[in-house]
Parts: structure tokens; sequence; C-alpha cells
């Protein structure tokens, strides 16, 4: 189902080219299942190669404390995913509804910390507001979307690296190892760039990423509080 040719070729220059089918629930559930796979042996390979030296030296931070309550599984296993799933990847294809559903949760989670209730109302605000003003043939979204298209290979890592350092937050970091941290999120950062992947080749791609990155998740949050 994924053509290993094809990723190759497309980090070599990522581009918004043609989409493969996703034909049946069978075939998605096939997908989600490949992509887990492929994200564990990655995983293992930079846990050999990166995380065993760098522990035997000691500069391998240490996990951030958390406290496994209900509230934090569905947090980290559910909540997180669909969250950083909509904003990472949905606007690699740009539409009205991307534009407007990734702006609206940017919102939310800026404003979230100091009233969860108004950053809600305000984000729903702000969706209605571009969903309704953004027209599908707008000069304004064809300039995003030609945008887009022309610097796609430098928004495409952005948005991997970015990914992948914001996870830096799992840890408790010393700054005086900074030129390290790329390393510690390695992992993270190869995952953003195959869910950015089967975000942009696949049909409906999104739901396989966050379908994907939900188990991803899951485990590691049965791993991590046992």
């Amino acid at each position: 189902m994924i053509d290993f040719s094809d990723f190759i070729s497309f980090l070599k220059n990522p581009g918004l080219g043609r989409q493969f089918e996703i034909k049946s629930i069978f075939s998605f559930l096939k997908l989600v299942w490949k992509s887990f796979f492929i994200l564990l042996t990655i995983a293992f390979i930079t846990g050999l190669v990166l995380s065993i030296p760098l522990k035997y030296f000691n500069l391998w931070p240490p996990q951030e404390d958390i406290n496994f309550s209900l509230l934090n599984i569905f947090k980290i296993a559910l909540f997180l995913p669909i969250v950083e799933e909509l904003v990472f990847r949905l606007p690699l294809r740009i539409s009205k509804v991307n534009l407007a559903a990734t702006l609206s949760i940017i919102l939310f989670l800026i404003l979230y910390k100091f009233n969860i209730y108004l950053s809600l109302s305000l984000s729903i605000v702000l969706f209605g507001f571009l969903h309704l003003r953004i027209k599908k043939d707008s000069s304004g979204l064809k300039r995003i979307d030609r945008f887009f298209i022309k610097y796609f290979f430098y928004l495409f890592y952005f948005q991997a690296f970015v990914f992948g350092f914001f996870h830096l937050t799992n840890y408790k970091l010393d700054f005086k190892y900074f030129y390290l941290f790329p390393l510690f999120v390695a992992n993270q950062i190869f995952m953003g760039c195959f869910f950015g992947y089967l975000r942009v080749r696949y049909k409906y791609g999104i739901y396989v990423c966050i379908v994907t990155h939900i188990v991803v998740n899951s485990i590691y949050c049965m791993v991590l509080s046992q």
C-alpha cells in the first residue's frame, strides 16, 4: 500500500502531485497498520543509533513527569494527535475549510490557558467568519495556494521540524546541550515528514495521519504508565 520508492522520491523533492485512492475501510486500516509499523521501526532504529549512545554518556534528557490520570491519557492519546494533525498537516493542502480550521485551532491553543470557554467561543466564531468570508474562488485564497505550491519544499520541511522541536517539551532539558536538541527529537521530525507524506499523497490522508497518531500516542501512554 505504501510505495517506498515514491516516499523516498517525495522526500527528495516534496510537492503536490498525484494522490492515491483509499478504496475501502480494509485498505484504510491496512494503511494505518503499515504506517504504525514503519514509525515503530524508525523509533527502534533511532533508539539504537541515538538514544542508547547518548544515555550511555548521560546526555539523554529525562522525561517530564506525567500524571497518567484519565484526563491526561485522553489528552495525550486522543486530543493532542487530532490537534497536532489539524495544525501541522491539514494546511498542506489549501482550501478555505482547511485554512479556517487550522487558524481557529491555533487561536484556541494560544488562548485556552487564559479561559477555555472564551477561547473555544472565539475559535468557533473565527472559523465561521473565515468560512463565510473566504470564497472558494477568491483571489486571496488563490494567492495563498500559489504561495504554497511555489514554496512547498520549504513549508513541508518547516512543518516537520517545528512538529519535531515541539516535542522537546516532553523532556527536562539542560540548555548547555542545546546542540543535541535535534537528536532528541529526530524520531518526531521523521514522524512529521512521514505524516506529511501520507497527508499529501493519499486522498483523505489526514484521517490516516490522525488515526495512526492516535495509535502511536496510545501505545506511548500504555508503555510509560506501567
